[in-house]
């Protein structure tokens, strides 16, 4: 199948088709069609390559597999409440699938992965075995012992090269908040650049935000990972250092004109994502200046926010 969200109807009727040819229940029938759905459109919108889609009999149930060609594995979590209440729209999506099937995952494969799941086996598990996480975990920079002295640690890194950044003080919730937003505005944009019918000043936003979505990924999944770590040991402020790429002033430079475009969009209401509350909109500018004058040869300063719960939780 070619990558466009027509796929995911196409991907349904199959599975419809095979699941009337077996006999199965109807609720085998509709959380298959919701697995393969979401299974789908995920590899339409974070793939973009063509997608295999294949189904088969597997006892009184049913296996999907959907291949597609990004090597890029998705983080699975052993919860799927925790994926519901913690993540954005871009990770309900498979929460919904852990949910429903009894069995789920993600596998490399040479030229890409398979991510399938089994519904109506009777091979329910408690807690699946998470996937390999991607990217693989760097190895641990050598943080200068001044840092390391103020707590400062190795959470991840943005980009395997580059100039290193000391982010000091970083409050959990605004992290959180800040990248569900990001995720949410950059799925419904990703969404609306495959559509034919938007209107001109909002295609103009969606064709302007396509060179940064590679970066905003990259950057809300480092910021999301070391989130949910911190949060999970109940901190409210994070240390971390990140690698950034030689030319990331003009990569914040674009990506911050591009949001405010989209900032307006979302005022005039041409998009359902939320806007980013004042807290994160100042969480956000801090970020910016902090890495470019540490750039500029600056020492890092501890984040001057503070928020202990975010917004709506």
């Amino acid at each position: 199948m070619p990558a466009e969200l027509e796929s995911a109807v196409v991907a349904r009727r199959l599975i419809g088709s095979a699941a009337s040819a077996w006999k199965l229940g109807e609720a085998i029938r509709h959380d298959s069609a919701l697995a393969v759905s979401e299974l789908v459109t995920n590899a339409v919108l974070h793939a973009g390559t063509p997608i295999h889609v294949e189904v088969r009999r597997l006892g009184p149930g049913l296996r999907i597999e959907v291949e597609d060609g990004n090597p890029r594995l998705p983080l699975v979590d052993a919860r799927p409440e925790d994926l519901l209440s913690n993540r954005s729209m871009t990770g309900r999506g498979l929460a919904l699938v852990a949910a429903t099937c009894d069995r789920w995952g993600c596998e490399p494969t040479p030229c890409g992965k398979v991510t399938w799941a089994e519904i109506g086996t009777g091979r329910r598990l408690v807690g699946p075995a998470p996937a390999p996480v991607y990217p693989p975990v760097p190895s641990a920079p050598a943080i200068p012992a001044a840092a390391a002295a103020r707590g400062v640690v190795s959470r991840s890194a943005v980009t395997g090269g580059g100039r290193r950044v000391q982010l000091v003080g970083v409050p959990v919730a605004l992290l959180i908040e800040s990248t569900r937003q990001l995720s949410d505005l950059q799925r419904e944009v990703q969404v609306m650049a495959m559509g034919r019918d938007a209107p001109p000043e909002l295609e103009q936003v969606v064709q302007a935000g396509k060179p940064w979505i590679t970066d905003i990924d990259l950057w809300t999944d480092c910021d999301r990972r070391l989130a949910e770590s911190a949060a999970a040991s109940g901190a409210e402020t994070v240390d971390y250092e990140v690698f950034v790429p030689d030319d990331v002033i003009s990569r914040i430079e674009g990506i911050a004109h591009w949001l405010r475009r989209a900032g307006a969009s979302i005022r005039r209401r041409q998009l359902l994502t939320l806007p980013p509350s004042r807290e994160v909109a100042a969480y956000r500018r801090w970020c910016r200046d902090e890495i470019l004058s540490q750039l500029a040869g600056r020492e890092p300063q501890p984040c001057p926010l503070r928020v202990t719960a975010v917004k709506g939780s």
